[in-house]
């Protein structure tokens, strides 16, 4: 039988920091494509939502706009998948072919970081030496 173990204050806030790492890229929370528009809208869990033209990404670009309602969110949130044309895309992948390369988790690492130093004076002064 598994044994029950007491979490300290300090274990309790580094699993914390560990979590946020763990979900350092943005995730989907909705998606749906838009006739109107004829694009994809996908709602993230930051409050942004970005629509792309599905003619711009690789594999949709013949897609009839029947095959493209329908898409749902898989996973976490990672992935928009495309039932009718049994395609899948990662948001990041859409987000860096869009907006051009990201390194989330880094990005988000520093921030963490400077909020943290922030917490404690900020950067250390320099020695003069």
């Amino acid at each position: 039988m598994a044994e029950f173990k007491l979490v300290d204050e300090t274990a309790f806030k580094a699993a914390g920091v560990r979590g946020r790492f763990a979900h350092a890229t943005p995730r989907a929370v909705k998606a749906r494509f838009d006739r109107r528009s004829e694009r994809v809208v996908v709602g993230l869990d930051t409050g942004i939502e970005f629509a792309f033209d599905p003619r711009l990404a690789p594999g949709l670009a013949e897609a009839a706009a029947e095959d493209l309602v329908g898409v749902t969110v898989e996973g976490v949130g990672s992935t928009l998948h495309f039932p009718r044309m049994d395609a899948d895309f990662t948001v990041s992948r859409l987000l860096e072919g869009f907006l051009g390369p990201m390194d989330w988790t880094r990005r988000e690492a520093r921030a963490l970081a400077s909020r943290e130093n922030g917490k404690r004076g900020g950067r250390p002064k320099r020695s003069a030496g």
